[in-house]
């Protein structure tokens, strides 16, 4: 059976351009869906293909760390989320909700209207703030996308190509955009190591050093402990939802 560094040089005929593309739509997933599965499923696909890249650009069995590292904390957000969602669930119908006494479509409806809308929306009801809905985020993410383009292109980044400085670029342009848009403890995470993401392709090619990386992973760690704490914290808040 093959090794992780191994594996990562086998997979090695996948292209810059395939790799950035892959960057696009995980981030654009994890700024768009609200499902913390997918978002979480979206990050881990986010640090695979961070990982294919560095299999490039400095030692194989760094690159294997990285995405060790990045799998562990996928798991921890993962762990932390469930807990919430198995302890404190928070589907709910509205008080006078009542099967026997209406008809099926008008009890669908009053669901649809109270807790899917606005959950489409983005609007929030308990603070009223205005709606960050999908066509906003969408719009967003495009707006980025061509940042990101076009900074590789005037202020290009040393010893890096023109796709690798663009997935930097996005990487750190669409965690800003994440974490400013979300207020919530795992989608602002995900932005921020979505940012971190960003960071360390760059700066991995400047200090391939395996302490350096071992330090960076813990960090990442610690942070990931943190949020899941947040995470766990607010879901067990009367009131809140996840």
């Amino acid at each position: 059976m093959p090794t992780l560094p191994e594996l990562l040089r086998q997979l090695g005929f996948i292209s810059q351009e395939a790799a950035l593309l892959a960057l696009f739509i995980t981030a654009t997933i994890i700024l768009l869906i609200r499902d913390w599965r997918a978002s979480i499923l979206a990050l881990l696909g986010q640090y695979i293909v961070a990982g294919l890249i560095l299999s490039r650009l400095v030692r194989p069995d760094i690159a294997a760390v990285k995405l060790m590292i990045g799998t562990f904390i996928c798991l921890i957000l993962f762990l932390a989320v469930r807990q919430v969602t198995i302890a404190f669930p928070v589907v709910s119908l509205p008080d006078d909700y009542d099967l026997p006494s209406r008809s099926l479509f008008v009890n669908y409806w009053r669901v649809i209207s109270i807790k899917v809308l606005p959950a489409l929306l983005g609007q929030d009801r308990h603070r009223g703030l205005p709606p960050t809905g999908y066509i906003f985020r969408f719009l967003a993410a495009l707006l980025m996308m061509l940042v990101a383009t076009t900074m590789s292109r005037t202020i290009p980044l040393s010893s890096l190509s023109f796709n690798i400085a663009t997935a930097v670029y996005w990487l750190a342009l669409a965690g800003l955009v994440i974490l400013t848009l979300n207020e919530d403890p795992l989608k602002a995470g995900l932005g921020l190591f979505t940012v971190f993401t960003g960071f360390d392709l760059f700066y991995t090619t400047l200090e391939p050093s395996l302490l350096l990386t071992g330090l960076w992973g813990t960090a990442n760690l610690l942070v990931a402990l943190a949020l899941s704490y947040l995470i766990i914290a607010k879901g067990a808040t009367p009131g809140e939802e996840l």
